[in-house]
């Protein structure tokens, strides 16, 4: 049957892209179209009954060139235009240099053709891509990411409920967010030291790279647990929420804090409210600091080792900055115990050039851009056909059928069990009452209304009402 085109929107980690997601798909609606939210595999198997459409994503392409293509050379066959967005595309360790080395492992776009596009967070990862000379040249465009669009005044409506539930549940709190799961991933060493996650052993620069990676990790790691140590010494009646990125396993936060009543590890939905929520945010390299900024929330850079090769620049930009343990607790005691006078967090950052060539989002709104790309994509596609929605439905439930059965044999294998553990930390599926909140705050917000459903916990529809 004739369809509409189709927009695929996979998303890898829910508590860190639905909201995006959702809300390009609110404003992107259009009469002629018709997208598809989910899990990348879940997209990939619907996309084989779709022809004709637009994927709108990174997962079809990984990083270990040429032999890894084959989602993206089945999204062709099947008449698709691809727009490469990377979920990490600012935020590496080291000199601009090492930069490059990172952006080129993560894509090659000379593998792209003449009709896809790559959308950069920057004009530095699009200069990179651009240097390359692939057949798209020309669609590789600037744009920045949407997710940090929605820490700009007009969207932070769309949290304002969840973060007056943090503030109720939790008061004046402090939010620790890590980004340490080179030192304590979910998979283990295993996975930290795997061809898949770039460790080489017969390729020196490879192997060097990962184990100082790992050494410096694990350094901060250290640190981290004693300065939460130390605020509740301090600040016994501050409430500390620890929030580990979504690849670490939380259960090491669990047992090093231990008995510490007024330490909470916790990884609840988007980020978001709670950097709204929070009277502080700690953190050092981790991507919320700079989202924390754009929400105007205050922020303290705890930066106990002094790695240049090892620190991420782009989110160490904002906030006050502290080497030391008694720094952090300075700047606490004079937030919380402070006279109304000045404090250090009343100095605005002085944003460095390059962190504005990084992310265009300290510069302009993101949303206009990307929405400017999917026009051009959509006029691409020459036709479009789907089956009816009660047969993707239907194969829905068959493939969440034979996912609870492969269930019941995981816990038999250690690895399968801890994999799957992992993966459903990441994507644990998209909830029906929680999809019809989001999409009808964001309805609020931008005055805009769709209709949608959501055909399994890993595949949602939305169109234009």
């Amino acid at each position: 049957m004739t369809a509409p085109t189709h927009l695929l929107f996979p998303v890898e980690t829910i508590n860190r892209e639905l909201d995006y997601r959702l809300a390009m798909a609110v404003l992107a609606a259009r009469e002629d179209n018709r997208i598809y939210i989910g899990l990348h595999d879940t997209l990939m198997r619907v996309a084989k009954r779709l022809r004709g459409g637009v994927y709108l994503g990174k997962s079809v392409i990984r990083p270990h060139f040429p032999n890894a293509l084959d989602d993206y050379h089945a999204l062709k066959e099947r008449g698709f235009v691809f727009i490469h967005f990377d979920t990490e595309g600012a935020v590496y360790p080291g000199t601009e240099h090492r930069w490059r080395q990172i952006l080129c492992q993560r894509l090659d776009p000379r593998h792209l053709e003449c009709e896809d596009y790559v959308c950069t967070w920057g004009d530095f990862q699009r200069d990179v891509y651009r240097s390359l000379e692939p057949a798209c040249h020309d669609n590789i465009r600037t744009t920045g990411h949407p997710r940090f669009d929605l820490y700009r005044p007009r969207w932070r409506q769309f949290y304002e409920e969840e973060a007056r539930q943090l503030r109720a549940r939790f008061g004046d709190f402090l939010l620790i967010n890590t980004n340490l799961a080179r030192a304590n991933n979910r998979l283990g060493p295993d996975f930290v030291f795997s061809a898949y996650n770039g460790y080489r052993p017969a390729e020196l620069d490879s192997r060097l790279h990962t184990v100082q990676e790992w050494a410096y990790k694990n350094q901060q790691l250290s640190h981290f647990v004693r300065l939460v140590h130390r605020l509740h010494l301090v600040f016994p009646e501050v409430p500390v929420v620890v929030r580990p990125h979504p690849s670490e396993e939380p259960a090491f936060y669990e047992t090093v804090f231990q008995g510490l009543q007024n330490v909470h590890v916790l990884h609840e939905g988007p980020v978001a409210p709670w950097l709204l929520a929070c009277r502080c945010m700690i953190h050092d390299g981790c991507t919320t600091g700079l989202e924390a900024y754009l929400g105007d929330a205050k922020v303290i850079n705890f930066s106990p080792v002094d790695d240049p090769c090892q620190e991420l620049f782009l989110p160490n930009q904002f906030g006050v900055r502290c080497r030391e343990e008694d720094g952090v607790v300075d700047c606490l005691i004079e937030l919380f115990h402070g006279h109304g006078g000045r404090t250090p967090f009343d100095d605005p950052p002085l944003v460095d050039n390059r962190a504005r060539r990084l992310l265009y989002n300290l510069c302009d709104d993101s949303f206009p851009a990307m929405l400017e790309i999917l026009d051009e994509a959509q006029a691409k596609v020459e036709h479009s056909e789907a089956p009816p929605d009660l047969t993707l439905q239907a194969e829905e439930a068959f493939y969440e059928t034979v996912e609870s059965l492969k269930g019941l044999v995981r816990p038999l294998s250690p690895l399968h069990r801890r994999t799957a553990a992992y993966s459903r930390g990441k994507f644990p599926g998209l909830d029906k009452v929680d999809i019809a909140t989001r999409l009808s705050r964001l309805e609020e917000v931008t005055g805009r209304s769709v209709n949608h459903q959501v055909l399994s916990r890993g595949l949602m529809i939305v169109e234009k009402k």
